[in-house]
């Protein structure tokens, strides 16, 4: 009745002021249309009922970049098995729980793959093998071997333990020197009869569910190489430090061994690489990793921790610089891929973190870079912009494309008649409402370089070597955008480090932390893949810009630059963010922030809704940030 008697007061209203219906009919019009258009963006990323939702996550997510979405392939996850207090700011791993159908899903797995554990040791404290030998019997997936390989040990007891051995599936082969973890490793995999290999060091130890969730990873995707996330063991028998990995980057994967633990390879694979070499000990997984990648593009991440890496004292676990020897094979593996594939590249030690490199690609030959900037009314801003370009940057070979969207002031008229003399730079007129990504097109169209730069007028370069780093990734055939670190001009910080895709759309990683900080696993320092990078400088080259198309000149203002970036991970590139290379940026200058004004953020948010129909299954699902970081946080919290 309450709901009846308001209704008949919105009517008599309505009639009594017959002058105003037009408009409240363009109104509710537009509510119906946006409501409509809801209820197919959730329909097309598989949301139903009311309220906020998220996409079920897959327990294992290969990202291959021109393939759907793993959330429309694998079953949704189980629960998870870690828990996080932010109160107290601890990780606590819990056990998984047995699902009550677990036998019926093994039976009905094809193909049922058959593991070799293989574990290299040496003079291996007896408790610690115990550990590690318990995980491997408790795993609920059957179909296993355990191979030790001992390196020579000289401890009676490792020996004893070892010799002793006689279960079934389980076996021991003693070297006869102590060669290193490579050769021993390689006299392991030479009794090994499984289809895959995993990889368990001599102090770790296994989830009981990894194997379970490594051969539900193959049934599905029939990969070649699987790895997933991974947590310490502290001293005091904790669990510490999770590493919630993304999905396959191979840019992140040059800068940091960051698919580590746990390991597990085709067998096949295995054999035709050679195995382990001993040149590389220390690093010698690294350098395996680097070598699979060149052999298949079947590779998958299980974002489930399914490894336990035990903190000892001297282990690289507890601290990375612990083995010098170790930090010098990480970097003899790179360069030596580098040659491998090719490709003319430094590596370059991180002079913020010792014993990290980064890796600087030469640029083949010498391109033109065409720098595209929009503008409007901003003259001294412009000016600013364009002399920090031309004073600054070490690479002389590139041409600057003004895009004049309409501009009246007379300062910046006055700016703009001045730079048209330059003999670097082009003015182009364009009258017509904004519209980002035509005012790009049309500086594209005009553009004789072979790599394409967008750069917002607010932008001042700090690193002058930037245009020669950026055009060194750009010009990897596997790469689509590459993106800077652009930072808050008055304090140094962080503006822009990559692109997330949180469950209330895309964000700005690491938002106002110091410039220098590392990041989430060095992630704010070191070039890793990115499912974004912003607009505001975003550099590509033009046969991969014209392949997807272009900018979508339907999306005038906001998530264009994303929308790009997602059609560009679809045809199958990378998207990386060149940390190296630094420029201020002072942001929205030009056209305010749109969060302030409530109609512009009525339409950021219908925009953010055409983004995601457009491209529904990265909906609450981006491969480059782990589903168990929390959805919300541009700083990789853990979820609590």
């Amino acid at each position: 009745m309450q709901k009846l008697a308001r209704r008949t007061a919105r009517v008599a209203i309505w009639l009594a002021t017959p002058h105003l219906l037009p408009q409240r009919w363009a109104r509710h019009k537009a509510r119906w249309a946006e409501a409509a258009e809801e209820r197919k963006l959730r329909r097309l990323a598989g949301l139903s009922g009311h309220g906020p939702r998220y996409l079920d996550l897959p327990q294992a997510i290969a990202f291959v970049p021109n393939q759907d979405s793993a959330a429309e392939i694998l079953p949704a996850a189980r629960n998870g098995t870690y828990q996080f207090s932010r109160e107290r700011k601890a990780y606590s791993y819990l056990p998984p729980a047995r699902s009550r159908d677990l036998e019926q899903q093994i039976a009905a797995m094809s193909p049922r793959p058959r593991f070799s554990i293989v574990v290299p040791t040496y003079n291996t404290p007896v408790k610690l093998l115990a550990r590690l030998l318990a995980s491997v019997q408790a795993q609920w997936y059957s179909e296993w071997e355990l191979i030790f390989a001992d390196d020579a040990s000289t401890a009676v007891e490792t020996r004893g333990f070892l010799g002793a051995l006689n279960d079934q599936g389980i076996m021991t082969v003693f070297g006869e020197t102590n060669a290193g973890i490579s050769a021993a490793t390689n006299l392991g995999l030479e009794q090994a009869t499984g289809d895959f290999v995993v990889f368990l060091d001599h102090d770790d130890e296994l989830t009981e569910d990894c194997l379970f969730e490594l051969a539900c990873s193959i049934a599905h995707w029939d990969a070649d190489f699987i790895y997933s996330d991974e947590d310490k063991i502290a001293p005091d028998g904790s669990f510490t430090e999770p590493f919630f990995k993304p999905d396959w980057s191979p840019d992140t994967l040059m800068s940091t061994m960051y698919t580590c633990h746990v390991s597990c390879v085709r067998r096949q694979l295995l054999e035709e690489l050679g195995g382990l070499r001993s040149e590389y000990d220390g690093a010698q997984d690294w350098d395996l990793t680097l070598r699979v990648a060149e052999k298949t593009d079947k590779i998958v991440h299980i974002p489930k921790v399914l490894y336990h890496w035990r903190r000892i004292a001297d282990s690289s676990a507890a601290d990375f610089n612990a083995k010098p020897y170790a930090i010098e094979a990480g970097r003899k593996a790179r360069v030596d891929a580098l040659r491998r594939r090719g490709i003319s590249a430094a590596v370059e030690p991180l002079p913020q973190i010792k014993g990290h490199f980064r890796v600087r690609y030469h640029l083949d030959s010498t391109p033109l870079v065409s720098i595209v900037i929009p503008t409007r009314d901003n003259g001294a801003i412009l000016r600013r912009c364009i002399a920090s370009i031309i004073e600054r940057s070490s690479y002389r070979n590139f041409e600057i494309i003004v895009l004049d969207n309409g501009s009246v002031a007379e300062n910046t008229l006055r700016e703009l008649r001045i730079l048209a003399e330059l003999k670097s730079v082009t003015i182009i007129r364009h009258d017509a409402p904004f519209n980002y990504s035509a005012l790009n097109n049309i500086g594209a169209r005009h553009a004789h370089g072979d790599i394409l730069l967008f750069l917002n007028d607010d932008t001042e370069v700090v690193s002058k070597d930037w245009l020669e780093r950026m055009g060194g990734y750009a010009q990897q055939p596997h790469i689509g955008a590459v993106g800077a670190k652009l930072l808050y001009p008055e304090s140094r910080t962080v503006q822009h480090s990559g692109v997330i895709n949180l469950s209330s759309g895309p964000g700005h990683a690491f938002l106002k932390q110091p410039a220098e900080a590392p990041g989430y696993f060095a992630r704010n320092l070191l070039e890793y893949d990115w499912i974004a990078v912003t607009g505001a400088c975003m550099m590509i080259e033009r046969r991969k810009f014209d392949r997807v198309t272009q900018f979508d000149e339907t999306m005038a203002v906001a998530y264009n630059d994303v929308e790009l970036c997602f059609r560009l991970l679809r045809a199958g590139y990378y998207n990386v963010v060149c940390q190296a290379v630094q420029l201020l940026h002072y942001e929205s200058v030009t056209r305010g922030k749109d969060f302030l004004i409530p109609s512009k953020q009525t339409r950021l948010d219908r925009d953010r809704r055409a983004l995601y129909l457009r491209h529904p299954n990265f909906l609450a699902h981006d491969p480059f940030y782990s589903p168990n970081l929390a959805p919300d946080s541009v700083h990789f919290d853990i979820a609590s």
